[in-house]
């Protein structure tokens, strides 16, 4: 039992301290699927290019879902609206097989990245210089970015 509750606590912890990184890792996973949804449905390979949009969709969904509204104000909403815009744009990417769709809201992501890396630098921390996996520790339990709650 001990051992399983150390193993639990190390997971929690690792996880606690990497909330910046992890959020970085979700709009690079994000643009990846979409990137991947352009190039197949340039191929036309249209079950692919289907299951791609729906990953980013959803990796977009958690994006939204995590937003902090009850503290957040201007800029929660703003994200908010812009990720159900890009949810829109995917869906009708998928349903119409438009690749000027798939290029916005990459375009957009990639944008959005780039403000969250820029953002995690000036708090002092290293989260956008660390690679997946490795233990970012500026991000702690509680923390609010942007209006995004980081919580434990």
């Amino acid at each position: 039992m001990q051992q399983a509750m150390n193993t639990y606590h190390k997971v929690y912890v690792d996880t606690s301290s990497n909330k910046t990184r992890i959020l970085l890792d979700l709009y690079e996973g994000a643009i990846r699927f979409v990137g991947f949804a352009e190039r197949v449905l340039e191929a036309r390979n249209i079950a692919k290019k289907g299951e791609y949009i729906s990953r980013a969709i959803a990796i977009i969904g958690e994006l939204d879902n995590a937003l902090d509204r009850k503290t957040g104000g201007e800029i929660v909403r703003n994200l908010s609206n812009l990720y159900v815009y890009m949810i829109r744009r995917l869906t009708e990417a998928n349903r119409a097989g438009n690749v000027s769709a798939l290029r916005e809201v990459k375009r957009l992501l990639e944008s959005l990245l780039s403000a969250w890396e820029q953002a995690a630098r000036q708090l002092g921390g290293s989260e956008a210089s660390t690679t997946p996996g490795e233990s970012a520790t500026s991000a702690q339990p509680g923390t609010h970015y942007g209006g995004l709650h980081v919580a434990s």
